[in-house]
């Protein structure tokens, strides 16, 4: 295969931004730079019409397979990462590895980070031996030179390049314009590789095929298409920007950033580009590069949870007189909360712990089937993860082998890049976490990709001295990910394990029984029967589980319903917390020790990182405050999650008969107006 005589094929940004909108494609398209690539060729889609969301993406499977029935192949976020920091309506992502498979395979246009098609195009990997031809382009205005690449023909003199309208076979009618292999209307010289240029292009406008054929005949050895299209001549055009107009969850540093494109008539001028910030002028970054003008903008301090302000982005193009564009973008501050953390009492980073060990002191049990006996740290379904165990957060930068097979898809091997992904929403001392919140190393159990039928995890800290101290809470970073079966738990005690106290309760939203009012039902949450949740044979030879109150050891009653928790499922950053939980029976107390719970059925996973008790005496806990916004939906109200604290509404001031919302889950809920009044409250319980 000669590749030289194909590296004419590349796109960049702004040719493919006017094919994408100069041939009237409709919304939600997908298009890739070639319907053919060699094995390990880099691969190029193009997208428009996008929802424009962060977690948008694009995902590549083989034929027949549906999304999300198992791993992709590749994928990538609309931006061009496996983080989600833009969400793009137009642009292209690049897969620089390619695939190495031979055969058909699907890209598909996905939605929001789950498995909603948006739409999908196909493509083929060809045999190494395959012939093929590389336009130098996909896309031409009309008169504009073509240069047609070929390779592995079969190097008679009389092979040629001949360009079809798309919807005619050769042989059945006239070529629109033709040359043998060797650039010539005589066909002397025969060759496997090379390039022809057809000078004056193509005069129609329209979809074609440019075909590689064999010997003065009508044999097709290859074809790819490309387009004749007269270019839109038009000024810049915002891509992207956030944080969205009327979005409600901005970072509390309210970071912004956008990316402005060229126009085919005339571009950025990017000394113009102006930002403010209710009103106020800001430093912002400007990078120019390629085509597409980039703008970011992190404020210096914290903004107030649920406060509401205004970018305004301008900038002019190089025109004579220039246009001015203006674009703004109202947004309000998400629910957070600030997490102070004075010196510990007790603190473990985890970090002087051996790989595939656990703190000393700390006892374990697990009845996690292990079908291979390997210690592999590098196998999620090998032994090394058959119980607790510390690992480096290195590990989760890479591949991972999966159900111990050795040839693991690209979609499975990369899927735990997601276990320590940053979530902004974090704010501890001041500060927004933007970091993954595992450093070093930290103290890891999985579900996820691992055979056998459920998977179940315990582990004990040892007795902790908590005499004369009060106020006493635990503070941890979690990186824990919600499947709609699993569960984690954390309690304690303060008599050597005997009794056990509820700390949390980690659950599926969807999972929380509720009374008519809306109030958790703790007790028909924790003992309803699940056909899903995990189950084990216990050294009895019971069977234990199918319940999530099988797997505590605080006694269940509904005084555990302030300690449920409802986490989001699959959402790989929301459970991505900096956690801070009062106990309050271990004031004083000479023996506190931690219970860590974790069951699943191949069901993700849960991290634990700087974890420490911290006596915290500062300012008495108040009740967090209450943003509402209203959405197209109804009103949207959200208050940052804690522990204890119940929405509750009334349609009285006066009135004492306060109930529970219904169908609040975690610290967010979507509610319906039906009269003249309604009021909302958080209390504390």
């Amino acid at each position: 295969m000669n590749l030289a005589a194909l590296a004419a094929c590349r796109w960049s940004l702004a040719v493919l931004l006017t094919l994408l909108s100069g041939v009237g494609l409709k919304a939600q398209q997908l298009m890739s730079n070639l319907g053919n690539y060699f094995p390990g060729e880099p691969i190029q889609i193009g997208f428009s019409g996008g929802p424009g969301n962060t977690k948008d993406w694009i995902g590549i499977y083989p034929e027949g397979v549906t999304p999300g029935s198992v791993g992709s192949t590749l994928w990538s976020y609309v931006d061009g990462t496996r983080s989600g920091n833009a969400g793009l309506r137009t642009g292209a992502v690049n897969f620089g590895t390619g695939l190495n498979l031979a055969g058909t395979w699907n890209a598909f246009f996905l939605l929001n980070d789950g498995y909603e098609v948006l739409t999908n195009i196909s493509f083929t990997i060809l045999d190494p031996s395959a012939a093929a031809v590389r336009p130098s382009q996909r896309t031409f205005a009309p008169g504009q030179a073509i240069t047609v690449g070929f390779t592995n023909g079969p190097a008679n003199p009389k092979d040629w390049i001949g360009v079809y309208r798309a919807d005619q076979t050769p042989g059945s009618v006239g070529s629109t314009t033709w040359f043998y292999v060797d650039g010539t209307r005589s066909g002397a010289t025969g060759l496997a590789s090379g390039s022809v240029t057809f000078a004056t292009g193509l005069a129609q406008e329209g979809e074609y095929q440019v075909y590689l054929l064999e010997n003065d005949g009508y044999t097709i050895l290859a074809g790819e298409r490309i387009t004749v299209a007269t270019p839109v001549f038009s000024g810049p055009s915002l891509l992207t920007s956030t944080p969205a107009n009327g979005s409600t969850n901005a970072f509390p540093d309210a970071p912004f950033a956008a990316s402005i494109t060229n126009g085919t008539g005339s571009a950025v001028a990017p000394a113009t580009v102006r930002l403010t910030l209710d009103g106020a002028q800001v430093a912002a970054s400007v990078v120019s590069n390629g085509g597409l003008v980039t703008v970011a903008y992190t404020n210096a301090t914290l903004l107030p949870p649920g406060s509401a302000h205004t970018y305004v982005l301008s900038f002019s193009d190089n025109s004579v007189p220039p246009v001015v564009l203006r674009v703004t973008n109202a947004f309000s501050i998400r629910a957070y909360r600030n997490i102070e953390l004075p010196a510990p009492i007790v603190f473990e980073n985890f970090d002087a712990v051996a790989e595939g060990s656990v703190p000393a002191g700390w006892t374990l049990k697990s009845y996690v089937p292990s079908e291979n006996t390997d210690i592999d740290l590098g196998n999620l379904d090998s032994a090394a993860f058959a119980n607790w165990t510390v690992v480096d957060a290195a590990r989760f930068n890479g591949r991972f082998i999966t159900y111990s097979n050795p040839e693991t898809p690209d979609g499975e091997a990369l899927d735990y890049l997601r276990v320590n992904r940053p979530n902004p929403a974090n704010v501890v001392g001041g500060r927004v976490l933007r970091e993954p919140l595992a450093s070093g190393r930290f103290l890891f159990c999985t579900s996820g990709y691992r055979r056998g039928g459920s998977q179940v995890f315990y582990a004990f800290t040892p007795d902790f001295n908590m005499t004369g101290r009060t106020n006493v809470h635990v503070g941890l970073k979690s990186l824990y990910e919600q499947n709609q079966d699993s569960m984690g738990a954390l309690e304690y005690s303060v008599d050597g394990g005997t009794n056990w106290m509820p700390v949390a309760y980690l659950l599926d939203g969807p999972d929380i029984v509720r009374t008519e009012s809306g109030a958790v039902d703790a007790v028909a949450t924790l003992t309803a029967e699940r056909g899903d949740v995990a189950t084990y044979t216990d050294e009895s030879g019971n069977t234990v589980g199918g319940t999530y109150g099988a797997f505590i050891a605080a006694p269940i009653s509904e005084s555990l319903a302030p300690f449920i928790e409802g986490r989001v499922n699959d959402d790989f950053v929301e459970s991505k917390r900096q956690e801070l939980y009062r106990l309050p029976m271990a004031d004083n107390q000479a023996r506190v020790r931690l219970r860590f719970a974790y069951a699943g059925t191949d069901s993700w996973y849960w991290g634990v990182d700087d974890l420490g008790l911290y006596s915290i005496s500062a300012a008495p806990e108040t009740v967090p405050s209450l943003v509402v916004t209203r959405t197209a939906s109804g009103l949207t109200l959200e208050w940052v999650a804690s522990p204890g604290v119940v929405l509750e509404t009334n349609d009285v001031l006066s009135s004492t008969a306060w109930t529970p919302v219904a169908g609040a889950v975690g610290n967010s809920v979507t509610v319906t107006p039906d009269v003249a009044m309604r009021l909302y409250r958080l209390r504390r319980l």
